[in-house]
């Protein structure tokens, strides 16, 4: 059975020929590239082609018709854009039509996203409908959000596709520092790519010359902490320091750390796994954080991580009132403390 990448791909070598192009999909950024790479497409075939675009949640039907019942004045079939329509906010009425003019349109092509939030969005009568219409006329494809697998494969193809390659644990190191943005993540590999002379990207050129993300930093200090390495812990901290992030900042994203680790901790000790706590504490995106928590946690005694947990909210508290002129004093103080709360 071919992919949803596959399908698309074939649709696109004749993109005029395919009549609607219809995304669905919990991940808005993923419907933008989906909907950006047929546009280009069209474009690409008919350089002189008109575009309307229509937005959603619930699209004025209206205009959506009048484009796709006018004829270019180019001669090639107008571009409209429905974006980002909610089935579950369209009344019956405007379903039923926009449904419609998926299989009678002649003078355009229609791309439409469509945000589903949840399982239930996706299940609802109105949201099959509109998928079904959409692929008894042209492509249909529900995109799932990428894995983490997923974006590491992109960072690797992007890297081959350079003459690079990621060492060992590059590529998982520059997801962590980059978050999951797509442009991003190929912006911060050529730019690596480059550093590296077109070779081999290692982690030290990524902790050197990729994006600064303060969550992934501290959590670079934390595993540092947590292995007991007081000297590079400190270190660690001052190059933070000197990056001139703010201590109020750090000593936040260390609070929020701590408190995944006492969240997958409590979830643990109930017989909860870390999908479990994503959704009960409405954590989004991977769990990969969770889990890296989780195996912090593990380094401390369960009184120990308790007692690291409101030293920081201390600490908070400390900084916003401290008259000191240096509070990244206090800030060094924490962390070793905190390394020796960990300290079995």
């Amino acid at each position: 059975m071919a992919s949803a990448n596959d399908t698309l791909k074939i649709a696109l070598k004749q993109p005029f020929d395919t009549p609607v192009y219809y995304f669905a999909s919990s991940d808005e950024a993923l419907l933008q590239e989906a909907a950006a790479t047929v546009r280009r497409a069209l474009l690409a075939a008919g350089a002189d082609t008109e575009t309307t675009v229509v937005y959603g949640p619930a699209p004025d039907l209206g205009e959506v018709v009048a484009a796709a019942g006018a004829i270019s004045f180019f001669g090639t079939p107008r571009i409209v854009e429905v974006r980002g329509i909610a089935p579950p906010s369209m009344g019956d009425k405007d379903a039923a039509e926009l449904a419609a003019v998926f299989t009678d349109t002649i003078n355009a092509v229609l791309i439409v996203t469509a945000i589903h939030k949840d399982k239930k969005t996706a299940g609802s009568k109105k949201a099959k409908a509109l998928l079904a219409a959409a692929a008894e006329a042209g492509v249909a494809l529900e995109l799932s959000a990428p894995t983490r697998r997923d974006y590491l494969r992109l960072l690797n193809r992007e890297a081959e596709a350079l003459g690079a390659s990621f060492a060992p644990g590059a590529a998982e190191l520059l997801l962590e520092r980059a978050g999951e943005d797509r442009a991003l993540l190929r912006n911060e590999t050529a730019k690596l790519a480059a550093f590296s002379g077109y070779g081999t990207i290692t982690e030290d050129i990524v902790a050197r010359f990729s994006v600064h993300n303060i969550e992934a930093d501290v959590f670079e200090l934390i595993r540092l902490i947590t292995a007991g390495r007081k000297a590079a812990a400190h270190q660690k901290l001052a190059d933070l320091l000197a990056l001139r992030h703010e201590p109020v900042a750090l000593s936040a994203a260390l609070a929020g750390s701590y408190a995944d680790m006492m969240r997958v901790r409590w979830g643990g000790a109930a017989g909860h796994g870390t999908g479990d706590v994503m959704r009960d504490f409405g954590y989004r995106g991977s769990d990969y954080r969770l889990k890296k928590a989780r195996e912090s946690a593990a380094r401390y005694p369960a009184a120990r991580l308790e007692e690291a947990t409101l030293l920081l909210a201390g600490l908070d508290k400390a900084l916003k009132s401290s008259a000191l002129p240096d509070k990244s004093l206090l800030l060094q103080a924490a962390v070793g403390r905190l390394i020796q709360l960990g300290a079995r």
